[in-house]
């Protein structure tokens, strides 16, 4: 095997694949770090519509509309009836669910949380788990990146080793 065929084409390749692997692993790696830290993650959050945009959702499908469950805002657990009255008051529509979430599936699906004589159209907006990685990823990934840069630095510094012989040996 040619000793310069490897080291000008081999040792690059597998750099940038070294490279590219190391950049992949320290980008999860770290997201996975610091994540929670920076609130990315965590409880779900529920969307609320209004009183009057579900009466026009229900009204614009006629009857061939879907069917929703019907939920009493009585039989949402704590954080449930927390996370729907705080949708219900913020501007964005959402409110997050931090605690016991039974009626997850429902809600998913989209129901119709009923309180005070009117309907409200609820559904899940953002689950937000967290993504769970091994801590090793990130100093891996750092590796990689290293290995990767050498491995394809490798042939112009072959280039500048066999010119420093020559001058070494003509001298």
């Amino acid at each position: 095997m040619n000793t310069d065929a490897v080291l000008t084409y081999g040792a690059p390749f597998l750099g940038a694949v070294l490279l590219s692997l190391g950049i992949a692993g320290g980008v999860v790696g770290g997201y996975s770090v610091v994540q929670t830290e920076l609130g990315l993650c965590g409880n779900p959050i529920v969307t609320v519509e209004t009183a009057e945009d579900t009466e026009r959702l229900q009204d614009g499908y006629g009857e061939g509309g879907p069917t929703l469950d019907r939920i009493p805002l009585s039989n949402l657990s704590a954080a449930e009836r927390e996370a729907f009255e705080a949708a219900r008051e913020a501007s964005t529509r959402e409110g997050e669910v931090d605690g016991a979430f039974p009626n997850r599936e429902a809600i998913e699906r989209g129901v119709l949380v009923t309180t005070d004589g009117e309907a409200y159209y609820t559904t899940l907006a953002s689950d937000n788990e967290c993504l769970a990685a091994d801590p090793l990823l990130l100093p891996l990934g750092v590796v990689g990146i290293l290995l990767g840069i050498g491995g394809v630095l490798t042939p112009p510094l072959y280039r500048w080793y066999l010119a420093f012989e020559r001058r070494q040996g003509g001298a």
